[in-house]
């Protein structure tokens, strides 16, 4: 699929560099994989061939990273335009147009996750029916794959297939969402953003993500899980220094 939009190519990926009314216009016209790779995820380029195809063929990669913004403005001297999940499915979910197409299926990590989403997007006048939402089993392998969620697709045809689940398997499996449907819904892989929305994570205001520090929010509400994860995100300096434009390899 061929998409018209302003990219920066960063260790071998396509990055959107457009704005954020045109990332929702994509999503509505023209539908496709939507990914918004993590700081972490990107500082493992190259270690998991199913998570790097992902992101070397989405059609599109919003810039979500405020460590791979502020990296790559030092590197080069140039301001790219970054939109995190958080910032795209929020603005997605106040459009008028998304809200008046109730074809979407929104896949959830877990039955405590439901109810709060839905409750969400009932109060911003999206109600969808129980069988909207899809919870995920564990996916154990790094080939992520679920027949059943494919099934469901090919028989409702959503318009709009949300995964939020866990970063690292969400792409995957949006990638062979893409690969095995014979038309082109808007797959969007937006992991917990919707859980901030909802109550079910900690709040990251406006301000908080435009200033890049939604990452120490999170850790001052769960610092057992989000030390490590962003403690990972360190690596990304040297690879980014490494690599450059190019594919980690």
């Amino acid at each position: 699929m061929t998409h018209s939009f302003e990219t920066v190519r960063i260790l071998g990926i396509s990055f959107f560099n457009d704005t954020l009314q045109r990332s929702l216009e994509i999503a509505q016209r023209q539908g496709g994989l939507f990914l918004a790779p993590s700081g972490p995820g990107l500082a493992d380029l190259g270690k998991n061939p199913a998570y790097d195809r992902a992101v070397q063929t989405a059609d599109v990669n919003l810039i979500d990273s405020g460590y791979l913004a502020l990296l790559w403005q030092k590197r080069t001297g140039v301001a790219i335009k970054r939109h995190s999940g958080l910032k795209f499915i929020k603005a997605l979910v106040e459009d008028s147009k998304f809200q008046q197409n109730l074809k979407q299926l929104w896949v959830m990590p877990g039955a405590a996750h439901t109810a709060p989403t839905q409750a969400y997007l009932a109060g911003q006048g999206i109600e969808l029916p129980d069988t909207a939402y899809y919870e995920a089993p564990f996916y154990q392998t790094a080939e992520v794959r679920d027949e059943v969620l494919l099934e469901k697709i090919r028989r409702e045809r959503p318009d709009y297939i949300i995964l939020a689940i866990a970063g690292g398997k969400q792409e995957v499996l949006g990638y062979w969402l893409r690969e095995q449907l014979d038309y082109s819904p808007a797959i969007i892989c937006i992991g917990a953003a919707i859980a901030f929305l909802s109550g079910q994570q900690a709040k990251i205001p406006t301000w908080a993500d435009r200033m890049y520090i939604g990452w120490l929010l999170r850790i001052l509400a769960d610092p057992k899980t989000f030390i490590p994860r962003y403690w990972n995100a360190r690596k990304l300096r040297n690879v980014l220094n490494t690599y450059g434009e190019n594919a980690p390899v």
